[in-house]
Order: C-alpha cells, then sequence, then structure tokens
C-alpha cells in the first residue's frame, strides 16, 4: 500500500515538474521577439537571462526533425550567428535554441543601415477630415403629423461613412442635408462604407416639425480636431505622431480620412489626471494656412504620418535634436525621459521604464513605465491625454513615444517601441 502511495506521489511530483517546465518555457518563447531591427555590423543580443544561440539554417527543418537531427552533422548544416554582426543588410529568418540545442522559435530578423531622426515633443494640433459623413447615431423625429418616427433605425448605424446619396457623393454634413431635401419625401439611397465594405441602403426622410426640411434622424460629422505630440521627422520632412491611431469616436475602428493637417497650437491650461479619471492638455489650435505646419497621409493604428512644411522643418532642424533610433532589444528596465513642451518650453522628464513586452497583443504597449519626475508630476499629475507621442529616450536613442496612461494610476503609461513606428521606412538610404 505504501508503495501505492508512494507511485502517486511521484507522479504528481513529476506532473508538476512537467507543467513547471512546460510554463517556463512559454515564458522564455514569450520574452523573445518575433522581429527584431539591428542596424548592420552591429552585435544582437537578446534577453542576456535567457541562454539562447541564434543559428540561420541552409535546410528547412520542421520543429521535430531538428531536434531527431540535433547532431554533430546538423550541426554543420547550420550557420551559427553569435551577434548578427557578420550579416549584410536585409532580411533574415534566424532559429534561437535554448543551450544551443532545442529549437525554439524562429525570429526575423532585419539588418538595416541605421537610422537618425530629429526628436520633436511639440503639441501640435491636429485636423482631420472624414471620407465622407460619419454616422455617430440615429434617433427620433418628431414629425409635422404629431408622430415620432425613427428613418433609419435598424439601417444605417454608428461608424457607417455616408458618401453618397442616389449616386451624388457627399463629404459634408451640410450637403448631406441639402441632397435630402432635394428629394423630399422619397425614398433615397445611401452609399456608405461599413467597415472595408461598402454598401447601399435605402432610407424614407420625414418631413420634420421643428426644423423645416426633411431629416433621416441621423447624428453626423465630417471631421475632428484635437491637439496631440509630435514625436519625430526625418531630414526630408516625413514625420509620425501620438503613436497610436485616431479613432473615430463610436467604434474601436479608425477615422477614415479623406484630408489631414498639422497646425501650430498652444497649451492654455492642464486638467491634471487623478486616479479613475484621465487628464488632458487644454489649447487651442491656430488654423489658417499660415499656421500650417505639415499633412497628414495616412492614419493608422500605430500612429499618424505625414510630410512637415519645408518652412517647419527647416526652423525645427535647428532646435531638435537628431538621435540615432534604439531598437527593442537594446532597451533596459532602468531610467529614461520624455519630452514634452506642454509646460510652454521644450522639457525632458525622468521616467522608470518597468516592463518590456516584445510580443505584445497591442503593439501600443510594448513599453510599460511610471513617471517619477516631480515637475512632470506637478504639472500633470502624470500621463494625460495630449502627450500622446510625446518621445521617449534612453541612453542617447529615440526608442519609443507615450501611447497610454492607465486610468487607474496616471503616473504610469505605456508606450510604442519606436521601430514599430518607422516599419515601413526603418531601414531605408535618405
Amino acid at each position: 500500500m505504501r508503495s501505492f502511495y508512494m507511485r502517486i506521489f511521484k507522479n504528481i511530483i513529476c506532473i508538476y515538474v512537467l507543467a513547471l517546465c512546460c510554463f517556463a518555457y512559454a515564458t522564455m518563447i514569450h520574452a523573445i521577439p518575433d522581429h527584431v531591427y539591428v542596424q548592420e555590423g552591429q552585435k544582437l543580443e537578446l534577453d542576456k537571462k535567457i541562454p539562447v544561440t541564434l543559428a540561420m539554417s541552409t535546410k528547412p527543418q520542421s520543429v521535430m526533425a531538428q531536434i531527431g537531427e540535433r547532431t554533430f552533422q546538423a550541426m554543420k548544416q547550420e550557420r551559427v550567428v553569435e551577434t548578427c554582426s557578420q550579416l549584410k543588410q536585409g532580411e533574415y529568418t534566424l532559429t534561437c535554441y535554448l543551450f544551443g540545442i532545442l529549437p525554439m522559435k524562429e525570429v526575423q530578423v532585419s539588418v538595416v543601415n541605421g537610422k537618425s531622426l530629429y526628436v520633436s515633443g511639440q503639441v501640435v494640433g491636429i485636423y482631420g477630415a472624414a471620407q465622407g459623413v460619419l454616422v455617430l447615431g440615429s434617433g427620433p423625429v418628431e414629425t409635422v403629423d404629431g408622430s415620432s418616427r425613427q428613418p433609419a433605425e435598424h439601417i444605417v448605424f454608428p461608424g457607417d461613412y455616408i458618401t453618397a446619396v442616389n449616386g451624388k457623393a457627399v463629404t459634408k454634413k451640410e450637403e448631406l442635408m441639402e441632397r435630402i431635401n432635394q428629394y423630399g419625401e422619397q425614398p433615397v439611397v445611401l452609399t456608405l462604407w461599413r467597415g472595408a465594405e461598402q454598401i447601399q441602403v435605402s432610407v424614407e426622410p420625414v418631413e420634420a416639425a421643428e426644423h423645416k426640411g426633411y431629416r433621416l434622424g441621423l447624428w453626423v460629422k465630417d471631421d475632428m480636431a484635437g491637439i496631440g505630440t509630435l514625436t519625430y521627422f526625418d531630414q526630408d520632412g516625413n514625420f509620425g505622431a501620438l503613436g497610436h491611431g485616431i479613432g473615430n469616436g463610436q467604434t474601436k475602428d479608425l477615422l477614415r480620412l479623406s484630408d489631414g493637417r498639422l497646425y501650430k497650437a498652444q497649451v492654455l491650461g492642464i486638467k491634471k489626471g487623478v486616479r479613475g479619471t484621465p487628464g488632458e492638455l487644454e489649447g487651442v489650435v491656430y488654423y489658417g494656412k499660415d499656421n500650417q505646419i505639415g499633412e497628414v497621409s495616412s492614419n493608422t493604428k500605430i500612429g499618424i504620418y505625414g510630410t512637415l512644411t519645408k518652412n517647419f522643418r527647416e526652423e525645427k532642424k535647428n532646435e531638435s535634436l537628431l538621435c540615432p533610433v534604439g531598437y527593442k532589444q537594446e532597451i533596459q528596465t532602468k531610467d529614461a525621459v520624455i519630452l514634452s513642451d506642454a509646460s510652454g518650453e521644450l522639457q525632458s522628464y525622468r521616467i522608470v521604464i518597468d516592463d518590456l513586452d516584445y510580443t505584445p497583443g497591442d503593439k501600443n504597449k510594448g513599453i510599460r513605465f511610471h513617471v517619477e519626475d516631480e515637475n512632470l508630476l506637478k504639472l500633470t499629475g502624470g500621463i494625460v491625454q495630449g502627450l500622446s507621442g510625446s518621445p521617449i529616450l534612453q541612453d542617447g536613442k529615440l526608442i519609443g513615444a507615450v501611447t497610454h496612461v492607465l486610468v487607474n494610476d496616471p503616473t504610469k503609461g505605456y508606450g510604442i517601441f519606436v521601430e514599430e513606428m518607422t516599419a515601413n521606412k526603418i531601414g531605408q538610404k535618405t
């Protein structure tokens, strides 16, 4: 009987050890990035706490085949890449081996010529015109006969973009109202974008009692405006800002832009962040051609992009710091700084990087940090809306941008790796 219980005990111990090993293995795999950038001739170092060897196989093998054939002859068929410093500019797929034996995962390595960017930190005004008329919601219309009707209910939904009425294009709210009134009580066909699909729907307008004319019972907008922070720009004036996209305000989708511009802005006040309520920069955007400093060409999940005006970029080149790009594997959990001119002049504020997630589900949250600078804490209470895009620097390199604040603790925030923001241009020669 005693031997029976001993066998059960040993089996439990074995299962526990096996589960612990599997957990440790999965944790190590997660700690190794899927994709890294490294400057040509530069040493590549992954997490020193993980004993891995990088190798580039000349003969593709499955994981099980690699485990079974990991003999001296198999090792000879592979080129061991200890540091990547011998690799030329280009794209490579390397395999990580634990202790040089057990294959863990494949890593995409982009060997680039290196890049330096002008870091900004300037608060700017952002204007975006929607690609059509964005639907915010629908509601009842009090009609001339005293009834209450919702013409567009279950037909048009928040997040839809109306681009035409009976085949005639509309880009402004006023145009939409004009077209609806033009056709009176006749049913109209709306062409709209719903997600990635363009569809047509039929809606019958009703005559409103309060506002003379015909209505669909829709709340709509055709543009947006706000303030954010310019992260960086290159020699040609190509910029990246925010570190995240501009949402449409109704769904999790990005605002579909037909036109976008950057303008000069000024911070007039700061609503401090407190636990449970995020703060924000309060300011004014100076519109007009003389105050335009750039054009926005794309709105993506990892930032907004475009080109600065020639005059503005030449002016800022003299004031801005030219920094090399620091890649994710170079970042350390230690002191760093963020740049912002929220106080009225450009200042650097000390933060501490607490954690790095090389494979985040949300690319905007690869860096986790907390604010330690007393000046910033007194000024804003921590990270507030409007600071998104503030560049993060460590050891003289641009490593990321501020993206989010923890609502329950405004002294803590997230950032995006700058290589994510510059992925399309990071290795291009200028």
